[in-house]
């Protein structure tokens, strides 16, 4: 008992961030079974402001996107909805980046918590782009949810040709780093995405299935799609 006093086990919190335009059941099924596998404490839903890397004229409001994530967590009790990359006029009008939502959670848990970022294997081809990537890879860790026809194999070999390091462990489901890991989270497989539930929206078809119940009546009530693409 003395030897172990004053010890405490670090938090596990989890970081899925992306548009939501709208949040749907994939993105809840990737966010449950990561929450399963690696124990999480709470995974932190993040709608991204302005995002970098799309600038796609008929995103939603934050404020929108924002109102489905908080309905589609309130049944959830370890899934939070962020504001971290709201902005200071909580309008989401800024362009937001990993990197700076990283840091921030970094600067708030110090060593008190270890980070698991979230994202799909399709944003996972595209990590070595990010803004201040050499940095991000040594704050947090990374789970990448697998992806209809995803080659994880070959995703794994071109990320360590990009960072010239890393070590897979012997299942494959791991790729260590020096100073993080990257877990390929293989199994859940959920073909939906935003696109196509924005189409089936603006076509008046049913969104039972696609997204939690709270969201679509948000949706239909708002005609939030109708009219855009």
């Amino acid at each position: 008992m003395s030897g172990q006093r004053g010890t405490q086990r670090k938090l596990k919190i989890g970081l899925f961030g992306g548009s939501f335009d709208p949040i749907h059941n994939g993105h809840l099924a990737v966010a449950r079974a990561a929450r399963r596998r690696f124990g999480l404490d709470v995974v932190y839903f993040i709608p991204c402001g302005r995002p970098p890397h799309k600038d796609r004229p008929g995103l939603s409001p934050f404020l929108h996107r924002y109102t489905m994530v908080a309905l589609a967590c309130a049944g959830e009790p370890r899934f939070l909805p962020s504001l971290l990359e709201a902005g200071p006029d909580l309008r989401g009008t800024r362009r937001s980046y990993s990197i700076d939502t990283v840091r921030r959670l970094r600067r708030l848990f110090g060593s008190c918590a270890r980070l698991y970022f979230l994202l799909g294997g399709d944003a996972f081809l595209y990590l070595p782009q990010w803004k201040n990537f050499s940095q991000l890879i040594r704050l947090c860790d990374f789970i990448v949810a697998d992806r209809p026809g995803f080659n994880w194999r070959g995703a794994a070999r071109s990320f360590v040709a990009a960072v010239r390091a890393g070590q897979r462990d012997g299942k494959g489901d791991a790729l260590r780093l020096s100073h993080s890991t990257v877990h390929f989270l293989r199994g859940v497989r959920v073909p939906i995405s935003a696109t196509e539930i924005r189409r089936a929206a603006r076509r008046g078809r049913s969104l039972t299935g696609l997204v939690p119940s709270p969201v679509r009546e948000y949706i239909e009530r708002l005609a939030l799609y109708q009219g855009r693409r």
